[in-house]
Parts: structure tokens; C-alpha cells; sequence
């Protein structure tokens, strides 16, 4: 970690310093559309002090090699940056149970630390979850699951208390993190929302009942991350995009004021 007195402007502008890693809070993932070595490093030598982990997003590992995955894998590990499997699993669960067993494993063997449990787009019993956290746990991942107040192929209103019973029953099994998805809290069908449109009483309700440290709050936009971060304090877990990981950093740190009109200026 960069020693704090060799920070720009440190003898002139105060800055909270990042915990040190591993960190169990003030979590930040970033997601990957399979970015090379060189985009990568180039995220790690300028803000790796700021990542915690790196989330392969929409299956991109299936687009190189198993040897370029494992690489990849490695090159954020001895940068003390773990690694999160992402949404794939939702391809895999419709191939069946030892479809399912064999992604496991091999998301082991690739030298995945983090295994997504996501379940946005297809429809998985509260138990058949718990019983995927069971098996993540037992070869020694992080069993994140999302968990999502709306149905696949139905996007009503949101129920944060079928959240909430979710979430406890994940935590009760074991899992590491939950992922609370961001659609009908902030934005739906992945476009971001008025603010006036947020359902501010779900995230509230989650937020009171999952201890802070369980939750992880997915956020599109720099006025999510902005919300998140002003409402909860630094030490909220944030996921969001590479591009947005200067703007959590520099307001953890309070580099930076945390309100739009300073934002916008």
C-alpha cells in the first residue's frame, strides 16, 4: 500500500486511508468485461490500493483460455485483489445439477476466490440457494449470492421483505456476502432512475434488518455510489464499474465533497 505521507498534497489535504487488506468492510468490487493484463494493470498500479476484488461480468471468462483465466486470476491475487466469478452461474443452473458441480470445481481450479450466486434472470428456490452456498463454502470460495426483491419475468413492485427473508436464510447458511441488486431500489431494467424514484424505504428496511457488513449494494451511477456513501458512511460495500472506482475511492477517502453540484463542477 502506498505509504500515506507519499500521497499527492498529503501535507496540505487530510485523507482517510484505506483499511488495510484483507478488509472485511469498505469493500469495493469492480466488474471486468474480460480486460486484458495491460487494462488491468493499469487499474492496479493507479488505484489497487482501493480494490478488493475484481468481478468477471457476463460470462467473459468464457471467451479466453483457461490459461489466460488462471493468469488473469493470478496477476490480481499478488496484488492482494480477489476475484468473483460473476453471474455465469445463471447460464449454468438450467444445465443441471452436475453441470452445476463441474462449474464449481472449475471456478476452484481457475483460481476464483469469489463464486456469485446470482439469480436475476432465472428462477431458484430459496433453499436450492442455500444449498449452492453450502456447496461453495465446502471447497473453500466466498459464496456471494444476489439476492433480488423482483421475480424473473416480473418486474412489479419490489418486496424488500422477500429480500430480507432471503438474505437472513443466505447468512444463516453461511454466505459470505450478499448482493443486493440494484433494479426497483434505483433503477429498472438497468436504466438509472430519477432520484425522486428510488425506493429509498426498501434499501432502508434491508439495511436495518442484514448487518452492514453482510451487505454488498450494487450502483450503476456516481449519484448511487454518492447516496450509498453519505447514507451509510465509508465503510459501506460498494459494486459498481471500473470507470467509477476513482469516485468511491476519493469520497471514502473525502478527497472530494460528496454532493452533485460539487460533483458537476
Amino acid at each position: 500500500m502506498t505509504d500515506a505521507k507519499e500521497r499527492a498534497f498529503s501535507d496540505i489535504v487530510p485523507i482517510v486511508e484505506p483499511r488495510p487488506k484483507p478488509r472485511n468492510i469498505g469493500l469495493t468490487e469492480i466488474r471486468s468485461p474480460a480486460y486484458s493484463l495491460h487494462q488491468l494493470a493499469g487499474i492496479v498500479d493507479g488505484l489497487g490500493d482501493f480494490v478488493d476484488s475484481v468481478k468477471w461480468t457476463c460470462g467473459t471468462q468464457r471467451l479466453v483460455s483457461r490459461d489466460r483465466v488462471r493468469e488473469i486470476n493470478a496477476y490480481l491475487h499478488a496484488n492482494r485483489i480477489e476475484v468473483s466469478t460473476g453471474g455465469l452461474i445463471e447460464t449454468v443452473l438450467p444445465l443441471g445439477e452436475v453441470a452445476v458441480h463441474r462449474y464449481l470445481e472449475q471456478s476452484k481450479e481457475l483460481g476464483f476466490d469469489i463464486v456469485e450466486l446470482s439469480s436475476a434472470l432465472v428462477s431458484v428456490s430459496v433453499q436450492d440457494k442455500v444449498n449452492l452456498v453450502k456447496a461453495v463454502n465446502a471447497l473453500e470460495m466466498k459464496a456471494k449470492p444476489e439476492i433480488t426483491g423482483w421475480s424473473p419475468g416480473d418486474r412489479g413492485k419490489v418486496s424488500p421483505e422477500k429480500m430480507i427473508r432471503e438474505a437472513e436464510a443466505m447468512v444463516e447458511a453461511g454466505a459470505w456476502k450478499i448482493m443486493i441488486e440494484e433494479d426497483g431500489l434505483f433503477s429498472s431494467g438497468n436504466t438509472a432512475n430519477d432520484e425522486r424514484d428510488w425506493n429509498r424505504d426498501a434499501v432502508w428496511r434491508i439495511a436495518s434488518r442484514i448487518p452492514e457488513e453482510m451487505l454488498y449494494w450494487e450502483a450503476s451511477s456516481v449519484t448511487i455510489i454518492r447516496w450509498l456513501l453519505s447514507s451509510f458512511g465509508s465503510d459501506v460495500n460498494i459494486f459498481a464499474g471500473a470507470e467509477d472506482l476513482g469516485y468511491i475511492a476519493a469520497f471514502r477517502a473525502g478527497t472530494f465533497a460528496m454532493n452533485i453540484a460539487a460533483f458537476n463542477g
